[in-house]
């Protein structure tokens, strides 16, 4: 018995030895479990990455093989939305140098027949995509349902810090809307938050895509508080105003509270100004990197307004000339539609 807790001793001291990428190491627990299964140790336990709530079923450990990639799919419920192509690249990079140290964790449902659901892992499936990589390393668990699905990778997340509340707010709104769980109420006792806390997260998914995604990108300085004053914000005065306030608190020029100061006045001039006309459609216009340009605002009354920003004034000239010739030559013809 001792000789087998003397190798499990190296075992653990060679995998925490190992630099990895921040959340590629599997969980302590599950290094021993491998290590005593390894050193032929019968009815080693299996110990969850995380401590195991009432809804996680009982897990099942395999040994670690290699699956084709094609046939590896996504966390349907995976708590993160937003990568960064940098951490990617330089993932890729690793496996290049080092080979893959972690083996990502997978599962089989029913609803993907042939296939391996990712668990824990999407950062490495991507990389090895990136790369071209036909096989992957793969721990399969079974016994595993679509709570244990979300769960066992937010906690996994969590505990790396790669988890953003914008990631939350897109991953709890799916959870809710496939009834995962049932209310707001489980879900927080699921996830250890407050409803209330979880009712303000999910409502910042009524914020556009490239609002939430700009919001992920800068997330060390976005949090909770200026992104729901920043979606008051918007409610209120609309996406071009919304915007400005999001760069400021970007460039640290709005702290929370000067957010939730023009969120109220907005409330305070929508009670008291002139009412507004609301436009009946809208066409937004992005640079190729994902950068808002503008809005083209339709209303009902004719109007048609066209708001555009971050032009170069060498490029203005250029594009008041293109717009113009568009007008007219639609002017033109609605002209000839007229007396036809």
């Amino acid at each position: 018995m001792a000789a087998k807790l003397n190798f499990t001793s190296k075992v653990r001291a060679g995998m925490a030895a190992e630099r990895v990428s921040a959340g590629e190491r599997l969980a302590e627990a599950d290094v021993v479990n491998i290590a005593h299964r390894d050193a032929g140790a019968p009815g080693a336990a299996v110990s969850p990455a995380v401590a195991p709530t009432e809804s996680e079923a009982p897990l099942s450990l395999h040994a670690v093989r290699k699956i084709p990639v094609e046939d590896v799919v996504s966390n349907p419920y995976n708590p993160r939305a937003f990568y960064s192509a940098e951490t990617i690249d330089e993932l890729a990079g690793s496996f290049a140098t080092q080979g893959q140290i972690t083996p990502i964790l997978v599962t089989k449902l029913a609803a993907f027949p042939g296939q391996y659901v990712i668990v824990d892992g999407e950062r490495r499936i991507r990389a090895a995509r990136s790369r071209g990589d036909k096989f992957i390393d793969a721990d399969i668990r079974e016994g595993l349902d679509n709570q244990n699905l979300y769960l066992r990778a937010y906690h996994a997340n969590k505990e790396r810090e790669e988890q953003t509340v914008f990631d939350d707010a897109l991953a709890w709104k799916k959870l809710l809307d496939d009834r995962v769980y049932v209310d707001q109420v489980e879900l927080g006792v699921a996830v250890g938050e407050d409803p209330k806390h979880i009712s303000k997260v999910i409502s910042l998914t009524s914020l556009p895509p490239y609002l939430l995604q700009r919001m992920a990108q800068n997330g060390r300085d976005i949090g909770l508080g200026h992104a729901y004053n920043i979606k008051l914000i918007f409610d209120r005065a609309g996406a071009t105003v919304a915007e400005h306030w999001l760069q400021q608190a970007i460039e640290g020029k709005a702290s929370v509270r000067k957010l939730e100061a023009a969120a109220s006045a907005e409330a305070g001039a929508r009670r008291v100004g002139p009412r507004r006309t609301h436009y009946q459609s809208r066409v937004q216009f992005n640079r190729p990197d994902g950068v808002a340009l503008g809005e083209l605002k339709l209303f009902g009354d004719g109007r048609a307004e066209l708001s555009l920003k971050g032009i170069a004034p060498a490029d203005q000239q250029r594009l008041a000339e293109r717009v113009k010739a568009v007008v007219e030559q639609w002017a033109s013809e609605m002209d000839g539609s007229d007396t036809a």
